[in-house]
């Protein structure tokens, strides 16, 4: 059935308002037309499926973008007469963009920018609170007929299963993806326009029409589900085959406002979402964020404009790409980081998830932009985010790197693990790891390769030195509380404690921070791989159930194995050991693990061959290992040194306690851990403005005390707090963010800490 006027009238509608006085005026909300809505999915009370997806608008909208790429390699395999199931098609989304498309890497800014305002768009439309989004991609699109079991499918496509779920170039897997933005479109009936059509070297002939449906939400409380529009046949409405205005025109400038349906296509999809709950900005700013947090190195690149007047600004019109390449070279990185450190994980399955590490400048040297750093550990397939840890991960003690834990990015491409691998790794919502052991796995292996990462170690040392640079010790301050420990045991026990050597005498710093060299220059191509005595081959013994670390020596750069381009290079094992292994500034580090069921004295051998397609190398390099006994566990073990010294009990001691100048909004007390002798300090923050609040509370003449009492006040308290959180289990897996609690804790102490013990002990009762 063909309705051009119900169409025109649906793309011109904004608002949900519209849409539904569309719908009433042609009597389609009456029970007499029920015939003219199929439930989604061919599934009554389907909202178990809708509801049970991405838990952001952000993430749901960039389900949108996976079925848009989708749909474009597609297009381009079937026009190339290729069965996307068959043998000859591309087995991987890489391999598909590079055989239809070519190297995307290759190609300039403007270029890329151009790829995507013909391929994949997105542009807002409507009111300034709640915009209608519309996403178009110039892909495979499809027949009316075929709707049912594409656009209208839920799970089940047709007998042949799920629409994409046997193409391996492809990333939309479970055909439900594409209604997670369902519960994010308008208020009520949730509406969502689908437009479509083949193009024709696609269908291979051209009397083909437009298709399209309208999707809406029917509550009930026996059966609320949503449905689609069908025409009075029954069957998916057309509207002719002539090309369409649906997109804006190419070249959005500088504060232009751009008209939303200027250019005309021939063919593609267009889906527009009534208003969606996005950021109430500019979507070139707000949501142009939130999905970089998601795209970080897309398959194909998006554009985005911003068509409505009422958010007019200097930049209206913006490309996601590379957001990697893009901090590489507006300097947000550190030095030796720019183009990421290689880490590879081999699993027990036999399978190896590469990673890039990178570490972001401190925030003081960041510039406030709207391409702010993200840190934590991102899984990636096909450069989108499918899962994340935050930057605790990097604080714990299995990690050991809190100074630079907010500063850490670390990328897992999980693109070639097999179907298996990623059903155990993560949920079908693509948002959340699933707690499984290859999970547990894969972070237990991580940690210890960033745990011994020499450059994470001494930049970790460094941005310590850096926070207490200007440190200053109250000696005045500190002896009288030395008096107050040696009169109270109790409070002693608690400057007290167990550490290796002697830890009564303070933390000396000279403020040059860890070991940092000048930077590594390094080769695109490696001319030599060996041991520092310039042999090719490492003898090891690796404890029983335990893993030792064994290096080489190169000169290439340390993204080798993990860059796009030129091609990367290959590591592949041969014997006993899969070992994990890492690159970075000139040094290739194998570690190498011992099962625990193995017998004492069983030699391994392992042959690793490096290459790559500029044809270095071969290099061959070797590792022969011995199980040794298990190592014997310490006393000390656990606080980040190999080889400590005798335990001793130091208390009471000097307390190590510092003053920093840091901002007045910065909490009043930190409490670090020094990264060379493993022991907590508590730096005090003599520019708050708790602290300047309280002075202007009390005389002129208080002030020495008003700050004596804040500053250790707080001391003490959080020191109690310190205590009773050391006993503690949580303490054993989460110190860091056991401190993170009492520095929260110790926010709110520092609003009545004065008064408390200046004010109060002279309203205390007396005996009558």
């Amino acid at each position: 059935m063909r309705d051009e006027i119900l169409l025109q009238s649906l793309l011109e509608s904004e608002t949900e308002e519209d849409v539904i006085r569309i719908l009433e005026h042609r009597e389609l909300l009456k029970p007499q037309n029920r015939h003219r809505w199929k439930y989604l999915g061919n599934m009554p009370n389907n909202q178990s499926i809708v509801l049970n997806q991405q838990s952001t608008a952000a993430a749901a909208q960039v389900e949108k973008f996976t079925n848009g790429a989708d749909a474009i390699l597609l297009g381009h395999c079937k026009a190339m007469g290729i069965d996307p199931r068959g043998v000859d098609a591309p087995q991987t989304m890489a391999k598909a963009v590079e055989a239809f498309l070519g190297d995307l890497s290759e190609k300039t800014r403007p270029e890329i920018r151009e790829f995507a305002e013909d391929n994949l768009l997105l542009y807002a439309t409507g009111k300034k609170d709640r915009p209608s989004l519309s996403l178009y991609d110039a892909g495979e699109g499809q027949f009316a007929e075929d709707f049912p079991s594409t656009f209208c499918s839920l799970i089940y496509g047709d007998q042949t299963g799920a629409y994409k779920g046997a193409i391996p170039f492809v990333q939309g897997r479970f055909n439900m993806g594409g209604t997670g933005v369902l519960p994010f479109c308008s208020e009520k009936y949730e509406l969502q326009l689908i437009l479509s059509r083949r193009p024709s070297n696609v269908a291979k002939r051209d009397d083909h029409e437009w298709a399209f449906t309208l999707f809406c939400f029917f509550a009930s409380k026996q059966n609320p589900s949503w449905c689609y529009l069908v025409g009075e046949d029954e069957k998916i409405l057309t509207t002719g085959s002539t090309p369409l205005a649906l997109l804006p025109k190419k070249g959005v400038k500088t504060s232009e406002i751009a008209k939303p349906r200027e250019r005309k296509v021939s063919s593609g999809t267009l889906i527009k979402m009534y208003d969606f709950k996005a950021p109430k900005s500019n979507i070139c700013g707000e949501l142009y964020k939130k999905l970089g947090e998601f795209l970080l190195r897309p398959s194909l690149p998006l554009h985005i404009v911003e068509c409505r007047e009422s958010y007019l600004a200097r930049v209206m019109a913006v490309t996601v790409w590379d957001r990697f390449d893009r901090w590489e070279h507006t300097g947000k990185l550190e030095e030796d980081f720019e183009q990421g450190s290689s880490v590879f994980i081999t699993l027990s399955t036999g399978e190896t998830v590469p990673g890039e590490v990178r570490v972001f400048k401190s925030d003081d040297a960041l510039d406030d932009d709207d391409d702010q750093p993200q840190t934590g550990v991102r899984a990636l397939i096909n450069g989108q985010s499918h899962a994340r840890r935050g930057a605790e991960f990097f604080r714990t003690k299995e990690v050991d790197k809190e100074h630079i834990a907010g500063s850490i990015l670390v990328t897992m491409d999980c693109t070639g693990l097999g179907q298996d691998s990623r059903n155990a790794l993560f949920m079908s919502d693509r948002e959340r790891f699933r707690d499984d052991t290859l999970l547990q796995e894969l972070f237990k292996k991580l940690r210890k390769e960033l745990r011994e990462h020499q450059g994470l170690i001494d930049l970790n040392k460094k941005r310590y030195a850096e926070k207490v640079k200007h440190a200053v010790d109250d000696e005045d301050g500190i002896k009288a509380l030395e008096e107050l420990l040696s009169t109270d045991p109790t409070l002693a026990d608690l400057f007290g404690s167990v550490t290796a050597g002697k830890v009564a005498a303070p933390t000396a710093t000279d403020g040059a921070g860890g070991t940092i060299h000048g930077p590594f220059i390094g080769l695109e191509f490696p001319t030599y791989f060996r041991r520092r005595n310039g042999s090719l081959e490492a003898d090891i013994g690796i404890p029983r159930g335990d893993s030792v670390r064994a290096s080489f020596l190169t000169d290439v750069k340390s993204n080798y194995f993990t860059r796009r381009r030129p091609a990367p290079g290959t590591c592949t094992f041969t014997g006993d050991l899969q070992p994990t292994y890492s690159l970075f500034n000139g040094r290739l580090a194998f570690t190498c693990l011992a099962d625990k069921t193995l017998p004492e004295g069983t030699k391994m051998k392992t042959t690793v061959e490096i290459t790559d397609k500029n044809g270095s190398g071969p290099f061959v390099l070797t590792l022969n290992a011995q199980v040794l006994p298990p190592r014997e566990k310490r006393k000390n073990e656990g606080n980040g040194k190999e080889h400590g010294e005798p335990l001793v009990q130091a208390g009471p001691s000097r307390p190590n306690i510092k003053e920093v100048d840091n901002k007045p909004d910065d909490p009043p007390l930190t409490i670090g851990r020094n990264p060379d002798t493993g022991r907590l300090e508590l730096l005090l923050n003599r520019k708050s403005h708790l602290l300047d609040q309280a002075k202007k509370l009390r005389p002129k003449e208080e002030e020495p005390a008003v700050e004596f009492v804040f500053k250790y006040g707080l001391a003490l308290t959080a020191m109690g707090l310190l205590d009773t959180a050391q006993k503690t289990d949580e303490w054993k897996t989460d110190d860091a963010g056991c401190r993170k609690t009492i520095e929260h804790t110790a926010l709110g102490i520092a609003r009545v800490i004065v008064p408390l013990c200046l004010s109060l002990p002279k309203k205390l009762p007396k005996t009558k």
